[in-house]
């Protein structure tokens, strides 16, 4: 009970919970989700809408322009202008969503071929691209939460978004692949919609209206180098599911995308630690403080969890269908594994973003995604969907040793760790 009460009162812990517990209601749901696409949908249709969620996710990301970040960055820092500063990331970011989902549809002949059928006719197109723009402003929405120190409200609104998108699927067995999508997207659209609500509840004077106002100018180079930095991290697990697509099977393609969505329970704590750290890097003087309870609340988290994965990751992939468990249960131990030295790198990234320093950020997520990618090609070909998985941790190690050597002290960096929580009890 002292436990509890003692991450409650302190918002960067309180506010890591609340982001960690949405990944855990968002495997959850995700579960049952899944669960019963795979007893409703063929193998095949499951691994085709896979990616095509995928190919969605990653041009959402792509249109939010690095927003999310620099959200947490500056909405705490100027919350006067709330209003226009989260209406003219939105405007911009709806824009490029548009414009990237035409790129994206009219290239389908060049990017992922297996799609075209899919996604070829003008419909299944209008329909990629309203739920590709709905994506977008749901991260934004969350990333406004998040600055705003009310996880509590992301939580919220992905919890409908997760319940909801459960109840249309067996209705939509006759869309076939685009049934599963089409559940996907009316979870989005109500979920948006209570985010819309609930953002007046923190920023009290923002009201949604079209704006491009000049005061996003001034999070030029933040957002930019955010934007590039997101699209590094976020490649492998996007571009991944569509290259197993390309060199296997649309079968493979599930098997992998089920496994990855598991294991980013583990894979989201720092991530979790990280976003809500960076919201309250406006109070300089406790950084390296709060860096430390950083640090430690993820060892805490992340270790167990690792050896819970190791121990039942098997069981709970045949929770979703047998075949799963036996096609998917070395890939999630190897996935679950990589939550190490991303974690390293995750907290890393978030430390230099405090200092505004985005292009040690770009290099880290950069370095990851180059030797993922590289070496995922010849590792599938060899091993199949556990080589995309390897791909995936030797990238994240190779970038978390590189960041223990390019570190100019750190030994320094440690004991700036230990002295902030030694100073931390002193004052008690």
């Amino acid at each position: 009970m002292r436990f509890l009460k003692k991450i409650y009162s302190d918002s960067l812990l309180k506010n890591s919970i609340y982001l960690m517990a949405t990944n855990l209601s968002n495997l959850i749901l995700g579960f049952f989700f899944w669960v019963i696409a795979t007893r409703y949908y063929t193998p095949d249709e499951v691994g085709t809408v896979s990616a095509v969620l995928s190919s969605m996710l990653l041009i959402a990301m792509v249109s939010s322009l690095g927003f999310p970040i620099a959200l947490l960055f500056y909405l705490p820092r100027d919350p006067a202008n709330a209003s226009r500063i989260i209406n003219s990331c939105m405007i911009a970011s709806i824009a490029a969503s548009l414009v990237f989902s035409l790129i994206f549809i009219s290239g389908l002949e060049i990017w992922t071929p297996s799609l075209k059928p899919v996604l070829g006719g003008s419909e299944p197109a209008m329909l990629f691209a309203a739920v590709t723009v709905v994506s977008t402003v749901s991260a934004l929405i969350s990333g406004a939460f998040t600055a705003g120190r009310r996880s509590f409200f992301h939580m919220a609104k992905e919890t409908l978004f997760g319940f909801v998108k459960i109840f249309p699927l067996v209705l939509f067995t006759g869309f076939g692949a685009m049934g599963i999508f089409l559940s996907w997207g009316i979870g989005l659209v109500l979920a948006v919609i209570m985010g819309f609500i609930l953002l007046s509840r923190i920023w009290s004077e923002y009201s949604p209206r079209p704006m491009l106002d000049p005061i996003i100018k001034s999070m030029a180079s933040f957002s930019a180098g955010n934007y590039i930095a997101m699209i590094f991290y976020s490649l492998p697990r996007l571009v991944l599911p569509i290259m197993i697509m390309n060199l296997i099977s649309a079968e493979s393609t599930g098997f992998f995308f089920i496994a990855m969505t598991v294991a980013s329970l583990l894979h989201g704590i720092p991530q979790s630690i990280s976003n809500s750290l960076l919201a309250e890097s406006s109070d300089g003087e406790k950084l390296w403080s709060n860096v430390g309870k950083a640090v430690r609340f993820n060892a805490a988290l992340l270790i167990p969890g690792l050896l819970l994965f190791v121990l039942f990751g098997k069981f709970v992939l045949n929770l979703f269908n047998p075949d799963y468990a036996e096609n998917a249960s070395t890939t999630l131990i190897i996935l679950a594994a990589t939550g190490l030295p991303l974690s390293l790198n995750t907290i890393f990234a978030a430390v230099r973003n405090t200092q505004k320093r985005v292009a040690s950020v770009v290099k880290i997520h950069a370095a990851v995604a180059v030797i993922t990618l590289a070496l995922s090609v010849p590792l599938i070909r060899i091993s199949g969907i556990e080589g995309a998985a390897a791909a995936y941790l030797a990238a994240n190690t190779i970038a978390a040793i590189a960041v223990i050597f390019r570190m100019k002290d750190p030994a320094g960096f440690a004991l700036k760790l230990v002295l902030s929580n030694a100073g931390k009890h002193s004052d008690r």
